[in-house]
């Protein structure tokens, strides 16, 4: 049986990626596409979504538009390492022909609610800001307890970051959010920047993807002028992509429990994660991925899906 999954998304390359394997996967259903601002900002994110979506998955899923800023004002700085558009450079959406399922008086929290409601054991992934499930959880808090868990693509194991000296991009942007998340009651496991890093892809895998047909023809176009920081500029992160492989396949991975402490102040070191192991925890944390198993596996997946 398929894990039904909601996947929010700021797209952003890796996030595109991450779609696309999750609409090919035999282990995920995805049943809602959530578009939260960050990476880009929102309108563009969405067309984003809705593009990949249209192009990639096997049947239609709903996408909702979601969060336009944190919970509090929070100044983030505009980088451009997804490209101008967010797609890579290669790739640019300005039109779309589907839509998304908002109207008056129903938005992501009430599109959330009704999913979780539908679907049993729904995984909530974030991949990006956790904006949207923390208005959602604020305004229906029984969706808590209704979700199987919230895996949260974002924060650091060593306490330092790509955003700022201390803090990674998605709990940066607003980590007011990720604390109402931890505070919900909801199981929650972290996929931290480390592992996205260590599962990095080369230019020799991208060519040969290349060859594989639609899907890895577009995987080859959108890691195009997509650039992580903190790699050099002939390696690229697969930050998403990892933290739905922790779900179809965790014996890829180290999961350990642990207690958080995450920095909500507005001092340098606002979005800090310091993590440490904890017997007894409703929190989990992703590591030591295993590089090429998990290369391995998308790499069948799109050959076969050609």
């Amino acid at each position: 049986m398929k894990q039904n999954i909601i996947l929010d998304v700021d797209p952003g390359v890796d996030d595109a990626v991450s779609m696309i394997y999750g609409f090919l996967s035999n282990k995920l259903e995805i049943r809602l596409i959530c578009v939260t601002k960050g990476n880009k900002d929102l309108r563009q994110s969405t067309l984003n979504a809705l593009f990949i979506t249209e192009n990639c998955a096997k049947k239609p899923v709903p996408v909702v538009q979601g969060a336009d800023g944190p919970i509090k004002p929070n100044k983030i700085p505009v980088l451009n390492v997804h490209g101008k558009s967010g797609l890579g450079r290669l790739i640019n959406v300005t039109e779309v022909t589907s839509q998304t399922i908002n109207r008056d008086g129903y938005d992501s929290a009430e599109a959330i609610r009704d999913c979780v409601k539908k679907y049993s054991d729904v995984i909530y992934i974030c991949n990006g800001p956790s904006t949207s499930l923390a208005l959602a959880l604020q305004k229906y808090p029984e969706i808590a307890r209704r979700l199987k868990m919230v895996l949260i693509m974002g924060g650091t194991m060593s306490g330092g970051g790509s955003i700022t000296p201390y803090a990674s991009f998605n709990i940066f942007s607003d980590p007011d959010a990720t604390s109402i998340v931890l505070k919900s009651g909801a199981k929650v496991r972290f996929s931290p920047s480390e592992t996205g890093l260590s599962v990095f892809l080369d230019q020799e895998i991208l060519n040969r993807w290349e060859g594989y047909g639609k899907y890895g023809s577009l995987v080859k176009k959108l890691y195009t002028g997509y650039h992580d920081l903190l790699l050099p500029t002939d390696k690229f992160a697969t930050h998403d992509l990892c933290a739905l492989m922790s779900i179809t396949h965790p014996e890829f991975f180290e999961i350990k429990k642990v207690e958080v402490s995450l920095n909500t102040g507005f001092g340098k070191k606002r979005g800090q994660t310091i993590f440490k192991k904890a017997a007894e925890s409703n929190i989990e944390l992703v590591s030591n991925a295993n590089r090429e198993k998990i290369v391995e596996t998308f790499d069948k997946l799109l050959k076969r899906s050609k």
